[in-house]
């Protein structure tokens, strides 16, 4: 009612400082790492890019190479006034290197191509994706992309291969073939190089030439050309003279 009391009320104050939070002053990582990768010891970590005020940075902010990040933490409510200084240091691992254009034989695989480098995957993009298994077919006139990963660092660039498939032909000859009695798969005849014969279209090892021809049996010849066997297969009926 307008008069002061002469006694006061006596509060101590107790001031909670909390420390910054611990951890290593100089941390690595890779290509396209972000903030929500540095790392602190502490409770209810917050990164900062000054020692002091400023507002939390996004986990999805980007690392820059030998820039500062600065962590408090939280305890009780209370946050650190000072903070953990951290240099965020990004490998760059570097595409590996081989040939922009590669040939294969058909039937080739993605385990056909070549990258000289470290932990090689293949991808069908310049970027992005998943890894292709090695088992996938390659096509003709298509681009496939190499990364290498070296420290746990994958690139982040790629190596651009562009596959050539060469097709060879079946080779070419009389598709009924006319025998004398005991005759054997060597006097069998095709036009081609290195003719290799068969008992089926397509599989299989080649027959040996001692291997005696059956009436009315078909047989198939491959041609090899450039270390490439042609996938398709001149079919022959032998028939046989008695």
């Amino acid at each position: 009612s307008g008069c002061e009391s002469a006694d006061r009320f006596e509060v101590t104050a107790t001031i909670n400082i909390t420390p910054a939070p611990t951890g290593s002053s100089s941390q690595s990582f890779c290509s396209a790492s972000t903030v929500g990768n540095l790392s602190a010891t502490g409770s209810t970590i917050n990164w900062y890019s000054a020692s002091s005020g400023g507002s939390p940075l996004a986990a999805n902010t980007p690392l820059i190479d030998g820039t500062h990040y600065f962590a408090s933490q939280t305890v009780s409510g209370c946050e650190s006034a000072t903070r953990l200084d951290v240099t965020a240091h990004i490998n760059i691992t570097p595409a590996p290197t081989g040939s922009s254009s590669q040939s294969f034989c058909s039937a080739s695989t993605v385990g056909n191509l070549s990258a000289t480098g470290t932990t090689i995957n293949w991808y069908s993009a310049s970027s992005g994706g998943s890894p292709l298994a090695t088992s996938t077919p390659l096509t003709d006139g298509t681009h496939y992309f190499a990364s290498q990963t070296v420290s746990g660092c994958e690139s982040a660039t790629r190596l651009d291969v562009t596959a050539h498939i060469n097709i060879t032909p079946a080779p070419t000859g009389n598709a009924i073939q006319n025998f004398c009695a005991a005759s054997t798969v060597g006097n069998l005849s095709a036009t081609g190089t290195t003719i290799n014969w068969y008992s089926a279209s397509s599989g299989g090892s080649p027959l040996a030439t001692s291997t005696p021809l059956t009436d009315g049996t078909h047989y198939f010849a491959s041609q090899t050309v450039s270390g490439c066997e042609s996938a398709t297969r001149l079919d022959v009926t032998a028939h046989i003279n008695i």
